[in-house]
């Protein structure tokens, strides 16, 4: 009786911890989560939509900042000269957290992001590895860069 309840206190623990680990970045995941969401609704609505560059570059700039930013209005100037069909990004999540660090001015995060993508074939989802930097200007978050690590 006694080692089994020693065994729940233990495995209570054990659960605790992993449950506390897991909220512990809690603000941040929601805070780069909509960032990201935001980020596919507004290429989304370009890219399957009216293509208004200047409306565009006004709603991403509200989110970005700095290199991603630029790479993303690069890219979609080119979709204008050539495009194409893509897979549609529907949603994306946090899956999991590597490192997160904080910074003066904003976050270095390395972590998986669950996609909902549709395609041809349906609806499917896919998990890759990013390294991810959040800047904070003017007390807002802006992501500044999405860096994939495994394709």
């Amino acid at each position: 009786m006694k080692n089994r309840c020693i065994y729940i206190m233990i495995f209570s623990l054990l659960f605790s911890y992993n449950s506390i680990d897991n909220c512990q970045y809690y603000e941040e995941i929601e805070s780069m989560e909509y960032l990201l969401n935001e980020r596919i609704e507004i290429m989304n609505e370009f890219l399957y939509g009216y293509k208004d560059m200047d409306s565009l570059e006004k709603k991403l700039d509200k989110i970005e900042a700095q290199n991603l930013l630029e790479n993303d209005l690069d890219i979609l100037y080119k979709v204008i000269d050539n495009p194409t069909d893509y897979e549609l990004a529907l949603n994306v999540e946090v899956d999991k957290i590597h490192s997160l660090e904080k910074t003066d001015n904003g976050l270095h995060i390395n972590a998986d992001l669950k996609w909902l993508m549709s395609g041809y074939d349906g609806e499917f989802s896919m998990v890759k590895n990013y390294n991810i930097t959040c800047v904070e200007l003017e007390k807002q978050m802006y992501l500044a860069s999405l860096v994939i690590l495994n394709n």
